[in-house]
This record gives structure tokens, sequence and C-alpha cells, in this order.
């Protein structure tokens, strides 16, 4: 007996034979499939006609099937990372509640456990070992691969950012146009049934004038306030194709007029068109910031490319939102539960609306493209080169994203010549590649209409002015509590009314609140004012403030 432990069983010799026998007819087949994914949306069960499903046989050793499974699934092909989950591209019949989108629209989703273990069991075939007869027969996957593979810290999968039936331009001015995931801008590029023109390999600046002209065409109608906000205008479009080469945010762009029937809307939806091929996704305004967050993230994960606040009625700006136009990342707790989640941010937003104003930092994040019709009913002009700008958009998109291409590429291949203007702050890769291919092909710069936003559309700084101005008049350069500035505003009607801004809602104003909101704003200067800490305190420890004249202390 000393030697038993060299001894088989007779259940151990008949799995070991059946093993042998397993690997004879493995060697026997060929897998003629190559890693490579070209279908960004597979169809509902693997085609198996050109290739030889791998055989995977369940075993107690959980990693190596689990290993084995992620495999079977990678020839495949579909399944992808995102945002630490499996994920795949499905058609959107739907969308949410507060997001309307296109019929069809391709959109990344989480794979649900259901749909994984079905993707695993057409993926490979299983077997398990029957010990009457000893013998391995098919079986359906077991119910403990898919959650496994699913909750692993790692997998071989692809990472996924968005898919996109047009070329992608890469960082370093190259395009990605063949069908297929890319792993450098981690795209799908799908181009469906389009037939795309040919790129140019080496564009001149030359080339470059001439696609600013084409893509400047379809927006030849509208009333814009200056020829910087057509380029405005262009600079979207740029934006959103060339997204995937802008390793950093970009800003929000802002159709605006003073007048509804202007065109806001069509703006967004003929630059999306160009981009995308698609309706725009829309959601409507929302001050709620925590509704906004749970917006922002949920875009994020989805990839959409393009969302369009629409109709914006007033003021504008939540704190998440601000915080959007400067990330990289988008990050909260899903709906519904406390787990967090991460999702790497791309999307190009645009806000319409007629005589926006901005709340909090939104006023610097801002592309303003600004129009003026100049009359009562703008709805009421007729004339137009092209009556049915999205018809013309669709029939004229493949030379106009084209154009659009020429243009970047162009840039890139001259070296990015600097515009030499001072670069708009928190998006320099942006400037460096959009703006700066747009002034050097001989367009107005599309930042033109800022100073519009930094004169009249940041309510925050209105506010503040008006705050700043009552207060000297009423107590000067006096130090003094939250306290006595609301006092003070009892007693003279112009600082009440200053004050009021800063209230939440219907609530009185506390003096708490007030000092968050002076402490926030301290050392911004607007004219020759500003608020600063006083040298002393208050008795009693309250923290006294002043309004200085000049410079800052």
């Amino acid at each position: 007996m000393a030697e038993a432990e060299g001894i088989m069983t007779a259940a151990e010799r008949a799995r070991a034979a059946a093993h042998a026998a397993w690997k004879l007819d493995e060697l026997g087949s060929v897998n003629t499939d190559d890693d490579t994914d070209t279908d960004p949306i597979p169809r509902r069960k693997p085609t198996t006609k050109s290739r030889t499903k791998p055989k995977i046989k369940i075993s107690t050793q959980q990693d190596e099937v689990v290993d084995q499974a992620e495999q079977a699934l990678r020839g495949v092909g579909g399944v992808y990372v995102r945002s630490r989950r499996l994920v795949h591209v499905v058609r959107d019949h739907g969308g949410m509640d507060w997001l309307k989108r296109a019929e069809g629209e391709p959109t990344i989703a989480v794979v649900r456990p259901n749909r994984l273990r079905e993707m695993i069991g057409a993926a490979a075939e299983w077997f398990k070992f029957d010990g009457r007869s000893e013998k391995w027969k098919p079986s359906m996957v077991p119910d403990w691969v898919a959650p496994t593979l699913a909750e692993r810290d790692q997998w071989a999968f692809p990472v996924l950012d968005g898919v996109s039936d047009a070329p992608v331009l890469r960082v370093d001015g190259s395009i990605h146009d063949v069908p297929g995931y890319d792993a450098v801008t981690r795209m799908i590029y799908a181009p469906g049934s389009v037939r795309w023109p040919t790129i140019k390999a080496s564009p001149t600046h030359a080339d470059a004038v001439a696609a600013m002209v084409e893509l400047g065409e379809p927006f030849c109608n509208f009333p814009f306030l200056a020829p910087s906000d057509l380029t405005a205008t262009i600079a979207l479009t740029l934006t959103l194709i060339g997204r995937c080469a802008i390793p950093g945010p970009t800003p929000m762009f802002v159709p605006g007029s003073t007048v509804a029937g202007t065109g806001k809307g069509l703006v967004s939806d003929a630059a999306g068109l160009i981009a995308t091929g698609r309706e725009t996704a829309k959601t409507p305004p929302t001050q709620d910031d925590a509704e906004m967050r749970k917006r922002l993230l949920a875009i994020a994960l989805s990839g959409v490319p393009l969302v369009v606040i629409d109709n914006v009625d007033g003021f504008l700006g939540t704190p998440s939102l601000d915080s959007a136009l400067t990330a990289d990342v988008i990050s909260d707790r899903g709906l519904g539960g406390n787990e967090m989640h991460a999702a790497g941010w791309r999307a190009v937003l645009v806000a319409t609306g007629n005589n926006i104003q901005y709340r909090g930092d939104l006023g610097r994040r801002v592309v303003p493209i600004d129009m003026d019709p100049q009359m009562e009913n703008p709805e009421d002009r007729h004339g137009f080169r092209h009556p049915d700008l999205l018809g013309y958009v669709r029939a004229n998109r493949p030379r106009l994203v084209v154009a659009a291409l020429t243009i970047l590429r162009a840039y890139c291949l001259a070296g990015k010549p600097s515009h030499g203007n001072p670069a708009k702050g928190s998006y320099n890769a942006w400037d460096g590649l959009v703006r700066g291919a747009i002034i050097w092909a001989g367009g107005a710069d599309p930042l033109g209409g800022v100073a519009r936003v930094r004169a009249s559309g940041d309510a925050d700084k209105d506010d503040l002015r008006a705050l700043l101005v009552a207060w000297f008049e009423a107590l000067g350069s006096r130090d003094v509590t939250a306290t006595d500035l609301i006092e003070a505003g009892r007693r003279y009607a112009p600082l009440e009314v200053a004050l009021n801004a800063y209230r939440i809602k219907d609530e009185a104003l506390t003096a708490k609140r007030l000092g968050d909101q002076l402490a926030r704003r301290r050392g911004r200067i607007i004219g020759m004012l500003s608020i600063e800490h006083a040298a002393t305190h208050a008795h009693g420890g309250a923290r006294q403030w002043c309004v200085t004249r000049g410079v800052t202390r």
C-alpha cells in the first residue's frame, strides 16, 4: 500500500483516457478565425461557419475554466472593457426618459450576466465528465462562469471608447480608416454602407483653405453676429470629428440668440449630422446638481459623442456641469445603489437658448455661437441657398467629413504652428488642434465671441459686480461681518437686492451662507473692487470682510 499514491483509481483512469481522446480530437481541428473584430454589433449568436469552436471541459479548476471562456470570447469578438466593466455595442431603441436619441443608434452597454452566459455558450463547446459512461458529454455553461468572468479585476478584452461610422483621426494626424477596432483611438470604425471619398495622404495648406470654405457651406444662411460665430460652428464640427485626437476636455458650444426661431437647434443638428450621421441626442436643462451628475455619468457610460442641452431658459450652470467640462473622468454612484462608477468623459456638449446666462465658472468653459436675425419673426425668413439643410448635409456628408479631416490632417502635417494668441484656459489640447487649425486655414478666431460672454453672459459675475458696488456705496472699505452686511441691506435697498442673489430660493439669507459665498468669491476682481478678509475678527471670533479698491491684499 506504500505505493498507493501512485496508483490511479478506475475513475481517474477513465477520465485520463477520455482526456487523451479529447486531445487527439483537438489536434485534428483547425481554428481559421483571426483576432480582429470588424462587426461592432455582432449577431445574437456568433457565426461558426468559418471557425471551429474551442472545446472547454468543466472542472474544479475554476480559474482555468474562466480563462478558457475569456479566450473563446476574444476569438469571437464583440466584448470590450469600459469603466472596469464588460460591455458590448447594442442598438438603442428608446434611450432614457431625459435623453432623446436617434432610433437604432449604437450605444455602449454593460453585458448583463445572462447575456454574457449566452455569449460564452455560443463561443465554445462545453463538456462535463459523465461518471457512468466515463465520457465527456456536451453541457450547458455552468452558472458560475459568467459572474466570475464579469467580476474579475482585469481582462484581456480591448478597451472601448466609442463607435464611429466615419474615419477616425489619431493624435499623430494619421487616420484610422480600416473597418474594425483600433487600439490607438480605442474606437470601432464601422462604415456600414457609406462610401467615403479618398482622403489625401499629404494635404497642403491650400487644401485646408479650400476645405474650410466647403465645411462652412452648410451654414451659409445663418444670421451669425460675426465671422467668429461661423468659425465657432466649424469648430464644433471639427471637435466632434477630431475628438479622438484631443487628449483632454473640450469646451461647450452654445448657439444662442435674442429670439426664438433663429436656427440655434438647427446649427447643432447640422454639425452633429455631419460628424455622426445621426440625429443629435437631446436632453432638457436642469438646475438640480444631483440630477445633472447622474445624467453626465449615464452619458459617459453610454459613449454618446454629442449631447445637446436643449432650450435653456435663462440660467445654465451647476457644479457638476462645470466639473465635467474640464474633466477626463466622470464618477458617481449608480442609480438605485451605493456602488461608485467611473467612465472616461469624451462627449461634446452643446447648449441652446435665448440670452443664456451662466452660473458658476461655466462662462469661461463655453464657445459662443451668437446669431442676430434683426427681425421680429425670424421663422418667416426665406430665400435660403439650402432650404432643406439637413437633407443637404445627408447628401453631402461624406464630402463634408473628408473636408474636416483634411483641415485637421493638413494642420498636423504642418507641425501645428501656433496661432500666437493666449490659449483657452483648461483646453490646451483642443486649442492646439481645433482652434489652431481654423486660424491656420484662414478662418476667424472661433473664440471671438468670448468677450461677449465676459461682458454680459456671466450671471455670477453680474451678481458679484452688483454686490461689490452696492456694498462699497453703503459701507465703503469698513470691516464688517456677514451679519453686519445683512443688517446694512435692510437700510440700503440696492445692497439688499444684491444680497438676494445669494439666497436659496425663498429662504432667508443667513450669515453662515453669506459668509460661505463671500469666501468663495474672495480676491476676485470686478472692475477695481474685490472682497478680502479683514485683518481682525469681530468680538466673538466672527470673520470680518471688507471691499478693497485697486490691488487686492
